[in-house]
């Protein structure tokens, strides 16, 4: 009788409208579990205070960031506030390949684009895992969004106007957690994580 190989490690991916705790899950998670770390993302602008290269991002210049995106060295990419960001593949890979598990939270379209790499990229399609933070309402959101008193009314209606259109995109995801509690949320994510260390279609890989 033949065993199953060790737990693999996953990249487990959270997206979802604003306001549904994304970063905050994420963080809890490495924070909790040593054995997991946040992805560290690529991008164009500058240091702030108290960031470090290679720890908080990979800072690099506009010709370096063009060089890797020409060939191919990004699992997805975005232009934010005139500033580009990505995700390097061998960030992901290397790490995964160490049997290290992953967490990051980015926006539907990169989700989208880790799918479809997904469908080429063995190593990623055996280890991703996609979960879709959807608020209880929308109202929810913009309860949430008022509540914070950081942002002009403007930002606020363009994050709502976002929401509108990112909330119907649950069903491409594996997972859909309608946000509660940040106690309930987090359970939810925990319980994920480890059902989908033991599932068989990864353990038989």
């Amino acid at each position: 009788m033949s065993l199953p190989e060790e737990d693999l490690a996953l990249l487990m991916i959270l997206a979802g409208p604003t306001g549904t705790g994304k970063s905050t899950l994420c963080g809890r998670m490495t924070e909790k579990y040593s054995c997991i770390q946040r992805v560290i993302t690529s991008t164009t602008r500058s240091p702030r205070e108290g960031e470090t290269d290679c720890v908080d991002y990979f800072f690099f210049d506009e010709d370096t960031f063009s060089k890797k995106l020409d060939e191919g060295a990004f699992y997805e990419s975005a232009e934010v506030h005139n500033y580009r960001y990505g995700t390097l593949k061998s960030e992901i890979q290397e790490k995964l390949d160490k049997n290290i598990d992953l967490v990051m939270n980015i926006d539907v379209q990169g989700v989208a684009a880790f799918n479809r790499e997904a469908k080429e990229d063995t190593l990623l399609r055996q280890r991703l895992v996609t979960v879709f933070l959807m608020p209880p309402s929308f109202e929810e959101i913009e309860k949430r969004l008022l509540n914070r008193r950081e942002e002009s009314k403007e930002a606020i209606e363009r994050r709502l106007e976002s929401a509108q259109k990112e909330m119907p995109l649950w069903v491409d995801y594996d997972f859909c957690l309608v946000s509660g509690t940040r106690e309930e949320d987090f359970a939810k994510i925990e319980n994920i994580w480890f059902a989908e260390k033991l599932r068989v279609s990864r353990l038989n890989a």
